[in-house]
């Protein structure tokens, strides 16, 4: 069973998958080449980039930062849909308004097969979901608990009141060897009178696969097992934030 708020807090939703490249198709010229197949939608295009960061000490103390140019994004011309094709993969995700779960997947699964087509991967090593959503509530301050069933626990000989807060917890996935990263924190509100949370989850499995026959069944389970956490954390307070809900 799955769930469809009418006003859903997701703030962004991807799909994304990792991947090993032969050798002759990590040039970012052939990778360059997958925005001719998909102009016409995502006219948009920018360099994705990998930042590292060192840092030293002793008598070299200091610190350094080198980026290197991994792929390109590409765009819709509204901005609410970026594909990213990449030397490690490949990630579509939607920003608000969003849709509809078949609606992300379908446009995933036709990207894929593009971006598949030209760079030819030899295994696919890693698939994600990820929804990150923001929840405001018309209300601030706020208690926590009346909200989100999973909340930091403060020792009760500390005091009880919170300003802001980050959390992060990881579930094992055993049924399917994967693993959801559940991460819940405040952020700045749009105004003084909301309390804004983000609620991101975060669930993936790590993978070697060499045909994608079976990626699009193991992407349903990775969004079913989101739903569930995301049903398990919210309160009723909380849905009803949301509008009308609809089962399917």
């Amino acid at each position: 069973m799955a769930v469809h708020y009418e006003n859903a807090p997701i703030k962004e939703a991807l799909i994304d998958i990792r991947v090993e490249l032969p050798v002759n198709a990590m040039e970012l010229q052939l990778i360059e080449t997958v925005h001719d197949r998909v102009r016409n939608r995502y006219p948009g295009k920018k360099k994705r980039f990998y930042m590292e960061g060192r840092f030293s000490t002793g008598e070299e103390d200091g610190a350094s930062a080198s980026q290197t140019l991994v792929g390109f994004s590409f765009s819709s011309e509204d901005g609410t849909q970026v594909f990213q094709a990449r030397r490690d993969g490949f990630t579509l995700s939607r920003l608000r308004p969003y849709g509809s779960w078949p609606e992300l997947r379908d446009e995933a699964r036709r990207l894929w097969d593009i971006y598949r087509g030209v760079v030819n991967p030899e295994k696919i090593t890693r698939m994600a979901v990820r929804y990150i959503n923001q929840i405001d509530i018309p209300l601030s301050p706020i208690e926590y608990k009346d909200y989100f069933r999973t909340t930091p626990e403060v020792s009760p000989d500390l005091p009880q009141a919170l300003s802001g807060f980050f959390m992060q917890l990881q579930f094992p996935q055993t049924d399917f060897g994967g693993l959801l990263i559940l991460t819940q924190t405040s952020v700045p509100p749009p105004n003084r009178t909301t309390t804004s949370v983000i609620l991101d989850l975060d669930v993936y499995k790590e993978i070697e696969m060499t045909s994608d026959q079976d990626v699009w069944g193991l992407f349903e389970t990775l969004r079913n097992r989101k739903n569930e956490f995301f049903e398990g954390c919210i309160t009723e307070r909380t849905r009803a934030l949301f509008g009308p809900m609809e089962e399917y």
